[in-house]
């Protein structure tokens, strides 16, 4: 699942290290035959009403879906000195596996996705309460977004006073889970946001599941369009988190 945040983890390693000047990193998944559905079983990952439904109350599954996407990456000072368009910059990657601290194969790590959450933050030089927007694995499972929203409260490392200060939101919601495509989908939803300065809602949301604690995190979720104001103490920034099955974890800093 977190394929394509690592190939985007890659590519800016090889742009640093000069070892090319243009990379296009991405994924794509799709499902044969189409429009073949599934037999939903309690307690596995898939919704048993065709609908993801990230952080509600009501979760209970994801949806898989087809799709693709492909994102160009440059150095920045040779993207302005071409006079590229730009929508994001991508200030730090981190990648990382759980290894033995999971229980098991399908089971996130709350100290392994911490970690890298951290170190992302740290290699990107910035604050986390910069970071005003998180565009989550957010699967909608019972287990998975609690897990998250723990790992992100723990790498963030906040004033347990300071609540409300970073909205969540996952493209899940719209698409579907894209598997190999998923992080790369989340990473231009996030690229797309800083540049036209607006948060997409995240869909099918009530209210909080309340597994998830939000009240004693700095995190809210974004559940309507919301216009992206710039932040007191500095520019528009936004993370994306990526957790691929058997532990591998990707974590990307943006800014506008």
């Amino acid at each position: 699942c977190s394929t394509s945040l690592v190939a985007t983890h890659l590519a800016v390693q090889h742009l640093l290290s000069g070892e090319c000047d243009l990379a296009l990193a991405g994924g794509s998944t799709i499902e044969i035959p189409h429009g073949q559905g599934y037999v939903y079983h309690e307690g596995e990952v898939l919704s048993p009403d065709g609908h993801c439904r990230a952080f509600d109350h009501r979760s209970q599954g994801t949806v898989f879906g087809s799709g693709a996407g492909v994102v160009a990456l440059r150095r920045l000072d040779d993207a302005l000195d071409d006079g590229d368009r730009i929508y994001a910059v991508i200030k730090g990657t981190a990648v990382n596996n759980d290894g033995d601290q999971k229980v098991g194969y399908l089971a996130p790590s709350v100290d392994g996705q911490a970690a890298c959450v951290a170190e992302a933050i740290a290699v990107s030089d910035v604050d986390a309460d910069s970071i005003q927007y998180v565009e989550c694995h957010g699967t909608g499972t019972p287990m998975g977004d609690p897990i998250e929203v723990a790992a992100l409260t723990q790498a963030f490392d906040l004033d347990p006073a300071v609540t409300d200060s970073c909205r969540i939101g996952s493209v899940k919601t719209n698409i579907g889970h894209l598997d190999t495509a998923a992080g790369v989908a989340g990473l231009i939803k996030v690229a797309l946001s800083l540049h036209h300065r607006a948060i997409p809602a995240s869909l099918n949301f009530e209210q909080p599941n309340p597994n998830l604690e939000l009240d004693d995190t700095p995190f809210v979720v974004n559940d309507h369009l919301t216009p992206w104001t710039a932040g007191t103490n500095g520019p528009r920034r936004a993370g994306v988190n990526s957790l691929g099955v058997g532990g591998t974890n990707a974590f990307a800093v943006l800014e506008e």
